[in-house]
């Protein structure tokens, strides 16, 4: 799944401010001063102050995002439409990029994204992003990590009968993993860990996120 596809008619994207701006209830009224709003972009409303990642959309920041999301729906079943449509093509950070890298505690795997040409990457292709990579069937190998410890093991075969049981999909997938953690908490840095993470031999990305789990 392509998650930078035009999959939404031009008008699908209707709110009375500037669609490229997320502003959290917090930062003020969408409705008041609407030609500055455009102008002045997410500047206007984000307090970079009140974040550890200023440069990181707020729907995105562990220690800012309102967005309440398990992963084991598509993003646009999962976030509450009003949400949804307010983030969706907002860029995930400031400083416009076209590689953006999602790595985590929780699980094994590297979640890449690159914007197409002419493009950035935005909110919903991160969502979309991880989403799909947990929709994935679980390879043998990585099975093979999970049986040398018990507890995640038996995490993961007591979500994949849970899952098993309302999809008919009697595959492992790599959001069994996850175990009850598949709630989205949001990303945070954490240069250490991005560091020791990185595959020897391959080229580290600017923007290089942790995401972050926990309980629905």
């Amino acid at each position: 799944m392509d998650p930078y596809a035009n999959r939404y008619p031009p008008n699908w994207y209707q709110t009375p401010y500037n669609p490229h701006v997320y502003l959290p209830p917090q930062y003020g009224d969408p409705y008041q001063n609407q030609n500055q709003n455009h102008q002045a972009g997410w500047h206007a409303f984000f307090d970079r102050t009140r974040s550890k990642y200023p440069n990181l959309n707020p729907a995105l920041a562990a220690d800012m995002t309102h967005v309440r999301y398990d992963l084991r729906k598509p993003p646009r079943d999962g976030i509450m439409l009003t949400t949804f449509q307010q983030i969706a093509l907002s860029p995930a950070v400031m400083q416009s990029t076209y590689d953006f890298r999602i790595i985590s505690k929780q699980f094994p795997w590297t979640v890449d994204i690159r914007a197409p040409a002419g493009s950035v990457v935005t909110c919903s292709a991160v969502f979309e992003a991880i989403y799909a990579m947990l929709q994935e069937p679980m390879a043998d190998s990585e099975w093979g990590i999970a049986v040398h410890e018990k507890s995640k093991k038996d995490a993961i075969e007591k979500a994949a009968k849970a899952r098993q049981e309302k999809e008919k999909d009697k595959r492992l997938k790599r959001i069994d993993w996850l175990g009850d953690t598949t709630a989205f908490k949001g990303l945070e840095r954490d240069e250490e860990f991005e560091k020791k993470r990185l595959l020897p031999g391959t080229s580290a990305v600017v923007e290089t996120w942790v995401v972050k789990f926990a309980k629905p």
